[in-house]
């Protein structure tokens, strides 16, 4: 059965760190301020607030590309965040299209992960001249809160920068949006309120074609 339904969430678009902390004391910057932010002037690099040899030292590795991701993990990741599991075969196609695609790779097996396991997860769709899109999010519950989701949105982030885009958005949930707005990215002052088409199964769960 297909349906349907209304769901919110923020929208909120890449400034930059300082043009955003200024946003958020409701100070002006030179691009303006709230949701008036997009010019067609260069945006700045997110900084990256822990290296990637800091990172390798605790066996950790951001790896650009999706051509050794596996669907299975991947999709094994998505559910163990709450995110819908998604058709292997459309997954590849949606991979095959995404403009840039970030993982996390553990590159050293312990009692937490095994050596080669996928930690974590981003990608970005784009026109590949103006704007982009981040999508699909996520951070193996069991690694929450150890820095890898802070670093694989600035790391992506600055590869969108970097590619020359000047408009970066996401749709974030609404408990991570204040971690966002830490990394430059501001919200829509009203928020957004979307229409997503949904495919319920005979499980009951829900296909969000809007991830």
């Amino acid at each position: 059965m297909c349906i349907i339904t209304t769901v919110v969430k923020p929208k909120l678009c890449y400034v930059g760190v300082r043009a955003a902390a200024l946003a958020s004391e409701g100070i002006s910057s030179g691009r303006g301020s709230g949701w008036a932010l997009l010019t067609a002037e260069a945006l700045p690099p997110p900084p990256i607030t822990k290296s990637d040899a800091a990172f390798a030292a605790e066996g950790l590795e951001f790896v650009v590309g999706h051509d050794a991701v596996s669907l299975a993990e991947l999709n094994d990741l998505f559910e163990r965040v709450g995110f819908p599991k998604r058709d292997p075969g459309r997954l590849a196609i949606a991979l095959a299209n995404t403009h840039c695609t970030m993982w996390i790779r553990c590159t050293r097996g312990s009692r937490w992960a095994r050596m080669g396991q996928l930690l974590g997860f981003a990608r970005a769709t784009s026109d590949k001249a103006l704007t982009a899109t981040i999508w699909d999010v996520a951070i193996n519950p069991a690694w929450q809160k150890s820095g890898l989701g802070r670093g694989v949105v600035e790391r992506l982030t600055a590869a969108l920068v970097g590619d020359g885009i000047t408009t970066i958005t996401l749709f974030a949930e609404p408990g991570v949006v204040g971690l966002y707005e830490k990394l430059g990215f501001v919200r829509e002052p009203s928020g957004v309120q979307g229409m997503a088409f949904q495919r319920t199964s005979a499980a009951g769960g829900a296909l969000m074609l809007a991830r």
